[in-house]
């Protein structure tokens, strides 16, 4: 908007000096040229058709003044400052930025349980900063208390960490949607059965086993065997 400004008042600065001379210096010859343009004027003006002539000029006056509305809205709305100076410096000056400002806060805030979404909006104003909060929360956090949290953080972030005169803050809630999703139950592992340990020594005693042959028991052969 400054340059539009500055392009609008630059050409009507031209303008003015050039009709200005040519007024000034020769008087009549100007005056004289512009009573023959408006007679000219004057006889198109009276061969068209009258009612035309009042829908164009409604026309006409409707866009310029819709024109010059919002021109002057331009001019006269809120400005939001681009950089906000530090108060609290000794022997310097400092400049912060408002988009460093709605980013620390961003990232201060997200961090607090419960907030699932935070849009942050920085305005500068004479004697400090005006904060305006749009939060999005779980439906299960207490409105006051999260509301005081974050009011709470937002003032140690500006005046505390950031050097700033904190003027207003203004909070807005809204719940985040419920989940239409149903629980999840955990699934159930079956209980794995351990196999029973076998020992690796398998030696099977000799007193225990049933097929084991006793050498000790001996018995007497027949005299068959023995005479040969």
């Amino acid at each position: 908007m400054n340059k539009f400004n500055r392009v609008v008042v630059v050409l009507l600065l031209l303008a003015t000096i050039i009709v200005a001379t040519i007024v000034l210096v020769v008087p009549r010859p100007a005056i004289e040229v512009l009573q023959e343009w408006l007679w000219n004027l004057d006889m198109n003006l009276s061969l068209a058709d009258p009612l035309v002539l009042l829908v164009a000029g409604v026309a006409l006056a409707l866009l310029v003044d819709v024109v010059c509305a919002v021109l002057i809205w331009l001019e006269l709305r809120r400005r939001r400052s681009s950089a906000i100076r530090v108060q609290s410096i000794s022997g310097g000056e400092a400049e912060l930025a408002v988009d460093s400002i709605a980013r620390r806060l961003e990232r201060s805030i997200s961090r607090l349980d419960g907030v699932v979404l935070i849009q942050p909006n920085v305005w500068g104003r004479r004697g400090g900063v005006e904060v305006e909060l749009d939060l999005e929360t779980s439906p299960e956090v207490d409105v006051p208390t999260k509301t005081e949290e974050v009011c709470q953080v937002t003032r140690e972030a500006i005046e505390d960490k950031m050097g700033l005169k904190l003027r207003k803050v203004r909070v807005n809630i809204k719940y985040a949607p419920y989940s239409t999703e149903p629980p999840k139950v955990p699934e159930r592992i079956p209980d794995v059965i351990e196999p029973p340990i076998v020992s690796e020594d398998t030696t099977v005693s000799p007193i225990e086993s049933p097929m084991a042959l006793d050498i000790s028991d001996t018995t007497e052969l027949p005299a068959a065997y023995e005479d040969a």
